[in-house]
């Protein structure tokens, strides 16, 4: 499951920078070639933003690579470290459920008082719902990483199951197993 996840935040990231590039390119040409800035270019850049930092957020989360000041978790004893961890984890999973919550209200708002965008004229809910469908994603990476530092001191998962046969063979490169075959065969004689 948390796979699965983790490639839904990685494809909507990645979609979400390459549609904001063309976007933002095609509205640096419009203002230079027509002198007039296309609305649709930066209304669709924001939108697209607020879904890929909640994406980014999540990915991050999953990784245990958020920020943080480590300045006084670094003095801390393994124990008390995971438990400023455990805290931590979890003050951002109630936070990113906050978020749901509110913004499931926004966009049931802005579905009753049938608000359409500035630019584009279409349903501001259906942008409006980038925000609790991120901030669910990163609650989710939050909790599961809550209980992987839980279960194994690390939000990343258990430690033992992170380098697989077939990720360590990916990393080795073609070469580097041609010469250890070589200097095994010539072991064997």
């Amino acid at each position: 499951m948390s796979a699965i996840l983790e490639k839904i935040e990685k494809v909507v990231s990645c979609v979400c920078v390459s549609v904001m590039a063309v976007l933002v390119f095609g509205n640096v040409i419009a203002r230079f070639v027509f002198n007039h800035s296309l609305a649709v270019s930066d209304e669709m850049s924001t939108y697209l933003f607020v879904l890929m930092s909640f994406m980014g957020t999540a990915i991050a989360a999953r990784r245990g690579a958020h920020l943080g000041l480590s300045i006084v978790t670094d003095r801390l004893s393994p124990d008390a470290r995971k438990n400023v961890q455990l805290v931590m984890y979890a003050v951002s999973a109630f936070f990113c459920l906050l978020i749901v919550v509110f913004g499931v209200q926004m966009v049931a708002s802005q579905y009753a008082l049938k608000q359409e965008t500035a630019a584009m004229q279409w349903p501001e809910w259906i942008y409006g719902s980038f925000v609790p469908i991120g901030a669910c994603f990163a609650m989710i990476a939050f909790i599961q990483g809550l209980l992987n530092i839980a279960k194994y001191g690390q939000p990343q998962g258990n430690p033992q199951e992170q380098y697989s046969d077939d990720m360590i063979n990916q990393a080795v490169s073609k070469k580097t197993l041609e010469t250890l075959e070589d200097l095994t065969e010539g072991e064997d004689e």
